[in-house]
């Protein structure tokens, strides 16, 4: 671990600023960062951290674009009043004491916490996707047969959420949407445990609620399968006496306790490979070493039962599916989990970021659309306060494209930023149409324009700060 010596600034450095940009930080907390230009020892160099860029002096090399991690080591101190009597101290953690870092005793928990933190928001699921796989699965008669009424009902409910209406969608309308997105679901059960209420529409038709309630319908129906898993010897003894046992007389509802064992203990490929295996065929690809015997005896059963093979694969074939549906729930409500996360990174400046997902449905197709909603300052008078929402989505014949609104007041500025020369073209024949409707609205139009690039993250922070320790 290497500590890193800041530069001294050549103009003093506001008090106040270094108090907000290092208020949200722990000790012990990783920063992940990369090296915008890079330099030899002793050198000064940029590095970002999220969307600041600060300039130190670096004791070890650094290349360009090398990805480093930081650790907060100690915060600074800031009497009322006057310049900071320590700056924070940040250093880099080298990629051979990284395990050494995370181990140890003093940042044990808050790094473990962090580390579960991002690999649970990692994997996600756009809203629509999960949307199209329960009409998918309910359009299906032979799996749609098997689900019980409340699940079929929870999936069919998923399907119109947070759809937007784009035939004269009222603001009370798009406000409702707002609501029901899932990122206030938390808010509403304290709202409502506040006042000893019980759930009423704004849980029912919120769509975080909505997921949650399909998870819970999903742990009746079957067991809980956390694949990959290595099964043990004992357990995999246990399978084959059954298997042993049920041999000459496997229906019914032992084909069904058969079938959830197996979803409880076997891999998913193994479970794909008996779900389509016709009969008198071995699996004899990808099977783990230790499942050899076992797949042998299995086999070997369910040809001298053709039946019961038929009606075991079905069984597993709709397991499948439900364990399809659960991981892609699981990943919505990461996503989800995420988009309410996120916001906690302004809590040093004290304005508002909100930060959630609508749904605009074409016809067959669904398409997410990212909406982010941010305070850009904060008045005594709201008169005076600045807003910005950016709107981003990614339709097959556009392509990408973002929107970006400025709002102070009544006055109003509106820029699109595509990837595509003819999307641009579209969406400037129709400017005047959404002049049109802003002047309905009430607002002045400053400026409408289109610009044929995406928008990228700004990498220099706002103030002009040159310390390694306040921006990260």
């Amino acid at each position: 671990m290497i500590n890193i010596p800041p530069i001294k600034p050549g103009a003093p450095v506001k008090a106040e600023v270094i108090a907000d940009i290092t208020k949200s930080w722990k000790v012990g907390q990783i920063l992940n960062a990369t090296t915008l230009r890079g330099g030899d020892s002793l050198s000064s160099v940029l590095i970002r951290s999220g969307q600041f860029t600060f300039e130190a002096k670096t004791p070890l090399p650094l290349q360009t674009g090398q990805d480093i991690q930081l650790l907060v080591k100690a915060l600074s101190q800031n009497p009322a009043g006057s310049q900071p009597a320590r700056l924070p101290l940040l250093s880099i953690i080298t990629p051979n004491l990284l395990t050494e870092t995370l181990a140890a005793p003093l940042a044990e928990t808050s790094t473990l916490a962090a580390t579960k933190l991002r690999q649970f928001i990692a994997v996600q699921q756009s809203f629509s996707q999960i949307q199209q796989f329960s009409g998918n699965l309910l359009a299906d008669k032979t799996f749609a047969d098997r689900l019980p009424q409340p699940l079929k009902t929870l999936l069919n409910n998923i399907q119109s959420s947070l759809q937007l209406n784009t035939n004269n969608i009222t603001a009370t309308q798009l406000k409702q949407q707002v609501l029901n997105s899932g990122v206030f679901l938390e808010s509403k059960l304290h709202n409502q445990s506040a006042i000893q209420q019980k759930a009423d529409n704004s849980l029912v038709n919120d769509f975080k609620f909505q997921l949650l309630a399909i998870k819970s319908e999903l742990s009746q129906l079957m067991p809980v399968n956390n694949s990959p898993r290595l099964i043990s010897p004992q357990q995999l003894n246990q399978l084959q006496t059954f298997i042993k046992q049920v041999a000459n007389n496997l229906t019914g509802a032992r084909i069904t306790e058969l079938a959830d064992k197996l979803v409880l203990l076997l891999p998913r490929l193994s479970l794909v490979q008996l779900s389509t295996l016709p009969g008198g065929q071995k699996m004899d690809t990808g099977i783990p070493d230790e499942l050899q015997a076992f797949s042998k005896l299995l086999i070997s059963t369910l040809q001298q039962q053709p039946n019961a093979r038929e009606t075991l694969q079905q069984q597993l074939r709709f397991r499948l599916m439900l364990l399809d549906l659960g991981q892609q729930i699981d990943q919505s409500v990461s996503k989800l989990t995420s988009l309410q996360l996120q916001p906690l990174s302004r809590e040093g400046d004290s304005l508002i970021l909100l930060l959630f997902n609508l749904i605009f449905k074409d016809s067959n197709e669904r398409f997410d659309i990212d909406f982010r909603i941010q305070q850009e300052t904060k008045k005594t008078d709201q008169a005076e306060e600045s807003w910005s929402i950016t709107l981003s989505f990614h339709f097959k014949t556009l392509g990408k494209v973002q929107s970006k609104i400025l709002l102070v007041d009544n006055q109003v500025s509106t820029v699109f930023h595509t990837e595509i020369q003819s999307t641009a073209d579209k969406i400037k024949h129709l400017l005047p149409l959404l002049e049109s409707g802003f002047k309905k609205a009430g607002l002045n139009v400053v400026k409408l324009d289109v610009d044929n690039r995406l928008l990228k993250d700004n990498i220099f922070a706002a103030n002009q700060v040159r310390l390694l320790d306040e921006n990260a």
